[in-house]
């Protein structure tokens, strides 16, 4: 009876965070913050071009690709032209 009763703790609380998680991670990042813009990607852009384009000087660029694919929740780096992209505004 303790058991079963473990069981179904277990199989219940990993379904919560199952569920919690595929909230956390939606597949739509929130909308643009007052201190955020939208880049339309153009066809050819990278990443790498459109975070020289818009980090301030002196500012790491690694750290700007990184944190453009962390606030749109994007897996890889494979952009397509008219994807919009949420950045931080110059």
């Amino acid at each position: 009876m303790r058991l079963a009763v473990a069981a179904l703790f277990f199989v219940l609380l990993f379904t919560g965070l199952t569920l919690m998680t595929s909230q956390a991670n939606s597949e739509y990042p929130a909308e643009a913050t007052a201190s955020e813009r939208i880049v339309v990607v153009g066809a050819g852009d990278t990443l790498w071009n459109i975070a020289s384009r818009i980090r301030e000087e002196g500012e790491d660029i690694r750290k700007v690709v990184y944190s453009i694919k962390k606030r749109n929740n994007l897996t890889s780096s494979s952009l397509q032209a008219g994807q919009s992209l949420i950045v931080p505004a110059q």
